[in-house]
Parts: C-alpha cells; structure tokens; sequence
C-alpha cells in the first residue's frame, strides 16, 4: 500500500476503500443476476443446475487469477487461453495412460511454457504483452499442426473434483489477494509500476514468479476444462482460447485488478468472474439476439473505467504527501517551538543550588535572585517581616487602637 518514493520518504498508503465498496457492489449485482438465472425455464443453467454451473465456473476463476497475478507484476499474460488449450490438448491426449500421467503431461508443459514466458519478460525485458503473444501466437500455430488429441479414456470428473477445484480457485484467489494487499509486498511492487518498460527496475525475480504462478494457473485451468466435459464418441473437448482470453481478462479488470498494475483487491476476482459468467449463461437462457461472448468483451470495457476509477481514488495531492511525509518529526517540533527554552537555564540553576545548599539566591539583580541571605539553602527571613516592609503600619496604628476602644466600652 505505500510505495517508497525516489527522494527516500513513504508516500501515503494505497485507499482499499474503493476496492471494499467495489467488490460488495460487485457481490451484490452477481448475487441478482444468479437469482435471475435459477429462475430461467431453459438454457444451461436449466440443464446442468448448480453442477454444470460450478464446473464451468472453476476454470474461468483459474483464468481470471491467473491474469490478475500477471496484471499485478506488470506483465499482463495474454496467453492464458492459448496455455490453456495446451495443457487440454496434452492432457486429453495422454488420458491413455492413466489419471497421473495426464496430469504430469498437462501441468508440466503449462510449468514449462510459464518459464519460457518469465525468462522472455523478465530476463530480456520484454513487455508482457509481446512475450505472451508470442508465446500464445507460437502455441496457437502448434495447435493447427497437431490436429486433434487422442481419445479421451478417463471418466468424467465427480462432482466433489469439480467443487474442490471450484474452492481451491477461490482459495487461491483470495489468498494471493490478501497478500497483495500488504503494504510491503506491494512496496515491492512500486518499481516495476513505476519504471519504464525496458529498464532495470530490480524486481525481475518477482515478474518470473507472477509468471510462472500465472502460467500454472492457466494450464490447471485447461485441465479442469477437459476433464468436466468429457466428450461424445471420443471427440475431444478443446477450450476456445481468445474466448478464455477475453473471459479472463474482463472478470480481472472488473474485479478491480488495475491495469498499470500493483493495485487490485481481494474478493474482486471471484465475484467478478461469477457476474460475467453469470450473465452470458442469462443471455443464452433469455434468448438474447446478440452472441453471448460480447458480454465478456464489455466486461473488458467496463474494467478499463473500473482502473481508470481505482487509479484516480488512490491519488494523493502534494500537500498531503508532503504532510504524512512529515508526520511525527522531531525536528519540525523544534522549528516550530516558539518558546525559549533558554530562559529556564537560570532557574535550574538556582534549584540545583537550592538543593545542594548553595548561595545562589542571596547573590545577583533580578528576579528571585535580589533579597535576604540564605542559611543552608533556604532564604533567611527578617525579625519582623510586617514591621520591616511598613506595608501593615495602619492596619495596626489605625484600626487596632479603634477596636480596642470598642471592646473597653463594651460595643
């Protein structure tokens, strides 16, 4: 949330205000058009229930994490679409051989393809866009030259797969959310948002690691994709991967993840890709003229005013940063004290010779210094201190007599 700033302070932290008011807008307009769709008479929903819904749901939010952890390092991840399809080809066509080796297959060549991607990106600073379409462009020119996989020999995922892979997205989402929301990690992060593309900004490590993450995601994504729509007479159950792409990409920006990168929120990702899923799958129950994709297309849209809307709420004018820079400074409680401290030299030093039994107060001009001696520290006091002043003399030579006459006359 605060960013180290080049003269050496801490800017103010980051406002996640504006990300909690988001994301519960989001909650709740998801929450209508879900209760929307379970009321539809035809379409998927209709079909499939709550379990073809969740089984769909769970490698959208694989795709949208996956673009938010890349958007997050600064190097948005175009290809999670294409690794995607990848990891669904390899791990349809080696289905043959077993669950685990059609595992290792498609979780290994998405784990390969995010270390080419971060090596590209973060070690000849490429900008992500351009290395991940390349890397989306080279997979897509693969995929036509291989035709389609093998037939698919594994039985269709069980319902408790499809809800464990829909909470471990979750689960993941969130978690990376909260701990992007940590003023040091993203601290961290400030230099890769404020450094040119191309130059040296010393979080390379950081950008490989978002990558490799992002990748991974996105091939569990393919996986999950295939294994929840086992195909007919063996055909193979391929992914779209610009579709993907655009889904992911629109549920992350909606979901509050900016665009320039570092900011983001917590829940955004999981409610957003539940609203523009949601919505498509109401735009096939309702019949809508349109194809439902363009949703996720303006999901895309609506995300760009959703950064420009996060970018502007987080920032902060000269005069406040100046001021928390400031904040709890000894020295400006030094400039700023009009009083002279100096003044009470003098009189610690007559209290030190008080205590010690010194001579300070019976020497000297001004203030208490002026007077009688002292004996042992202490002032002395004269014989008659009413007599010696003369500041009583009438009280005494005038009234006393009158009161005396009184009492002699019995008044």
């Amino acid at each position: 949330m605060s960013a180290v700033s080049e003269a050496g302070g801490e800017a103010p932290a980051d406002r996640m205000a504006v990300h909690v008011v988001w994301e519960i807008g989001l909650l709740l307009l998801g929450g209508g058009v879900l209760f929307a769709l379970t009321r539809s008479s035809s379409g998927p929903f209709a079909e499939g229930g709550w379990s073809a819904f969740s089984a769909a749901l769970a490698p959208v939010l694989m795709l949208a994490c996956a673009m938010s952890v890349s958007l997050r390092v600064g190097a948005v991840n175009l290809a999670v679409g294409p690794i995607a399809l990848l990891s669904a080809w390899l791990f349809t066509d080696a289905s043959g051989s077993g669950s685990a080796m059609a595992l290792a297959f498609g979780l290994g060549a998405a784990a390969f393809t995010g270390i080419v991607l971060a090596t590209l990106t973060a070690w000849l600073r490429a900008p992500g866009w351009a290395a991940s379409g390349a890397v989306g462009g080279a997979i897509g020119l693969w995929a036509e030259t291989q035709g389609d996989p093998g037939a698919f020999s594994l039985s269709e995922l069980p319902q408790t797969g499809v809800l464990a892979a829909l909470a471990g997205a979750a689960g993941i989402s969130l978690f990376l959310g909260l701990v992007g929301a940590f003023a040091g990690v993203r601290s961290r992060l400030a230099p890769i948002r404020d450094t040119p593309v191309g130059e040296r900004h010393g979080r390379g490590g950081l950008v490989f690691l978002g990558l490799l993450i992002s990748s991974s995601l996105a091939g569990a994504a393919g996986v999950v994709a295939a294994w929840t729509s086992v195909p007919d007479a063996g055909a193979a159950g391929l992914p779209d991967p610009i579709l993907l792409t655009v889904l992911a990409l629109g549920a992350a920006l909606l979901g509050g993840t900016s665009l320039v990168g570092r900011r983001g929120g917590v829940c955004g990702t999981v409610f957003a890709s539940l609203l523009v899923l949601a919505m498509m799958w109401l735009a096939q129950a309702r019949g809508w003229s349109f194809d439902p994709s363009w949703i996720a297309l303006s999901a895309i849209v609506a995300g760009f005013l959703v950064t420009r809307l996060v970018e502007a709420m987080n920032q902060v004018d000269e005069n406040e940063a100046a001021s928390a820079s400031r904040a709890g400074s000894v020295d400006d409680l030094r400039e700023e004290d009009p009083r002279d401290t100096g003044s009470y030299e003098r009189y610690d030093e007559d209290l030190a010779d008080l205590g010690s039994g010194g001579e300070s107060w019976s020497t000297g001009t001004g203030g208490i210094r002026t007077g009688a001696g002292t004996t042992g520290g202490i002032p002395k006091q004269p014989a008659d201190p009413f007599g010696a002043s003369g500041a009583f003399d009438d009280l005494r030579d005038g009234y006393g007599t009158r009161f005396d006459n009184d009492r002699r006359y019995g008044r």
